[in-house]
Parts: C-alpha cells; structure tokens; sequence
C-alpha cells in the first residue's frame, strides 16, 4: 500500500481581522498535525480552528478562539475525517509573526 503524505511550512503576521493562515484539503488524509507557533518577542495573536465535513459546507469550531503568548506553540492532532481545516489568526495585542507546520497522511 503506498501512503499519501502532505506536509508544509508557513509564515505570516496577524492582522486587526481573522484571516487564513491555514486553508487545508484533507479530504484524503487520515492522521493530521498542525503546530503553531507565535514567533513575535512581545506581542500575542488569537487564533480558532475550524473543521468541514463538505468543500463549502457548513464549519464547526474545533478550538474556539484562544490566546497564544509570545514564542508559545499551540499543537492540534486529528484523526477524524474532515474535508478541509481552516486555522485562522487575528491580532491579540498587535501584529504578532506567526510560524505553522502541518503534516498529514492517509492511504493513496
């Protein structure tokens, strides 16, 4: 049996509205792993994660908004079935840089 992998990098700055950091298809992937982490010295960003069962159906917040302080990684683990997972950022108290990884596997 060969194993689909899907995995990356990114990086990003909050913003005074909730943006995408992370817009995944996982639609084919059994075991995900997002990390994120808040890589700003002194300022904080709040962060949500939302799951799909459908391309563009209807969402269900999985973590509801949470504070990340300054050099702290917040760890998400899923193994349920999910169409796309969505991590959204905003601003907590300021700009904070943000750093994620995410990785996924699933039968191909």
């Amino acid at each position: 049996m060969m194993w689909k992998l899907d995995n990356g990098s990114k990086t990003g700055t909050a913003t005074a509205a909730y943006v995408s950091a992370l817009d995944w298809n996982v639609s084919e992937l059994g075991d995900k792993t997002i990390l994120l982490e808040n890589t700003h010295a002194t300022l904080t960003l709040k962060y949500k994660l939302l799951g799909y069962a459908a391309q563009n159906g209807l969402d269900i917040t999985l973590v509801a908004e949470t504070t990340l302080s300054p050099a702290e990684v917040a760890e998400f683990h899923y193994s349920n079935q999910w169409d796309r997972l969505v991590l959204q950022v905003i601003d907590g108290t300021g700009h904070a840089t943000y750093a994620l990884d995410y990785s996924g596997q699933g039968a191909s």
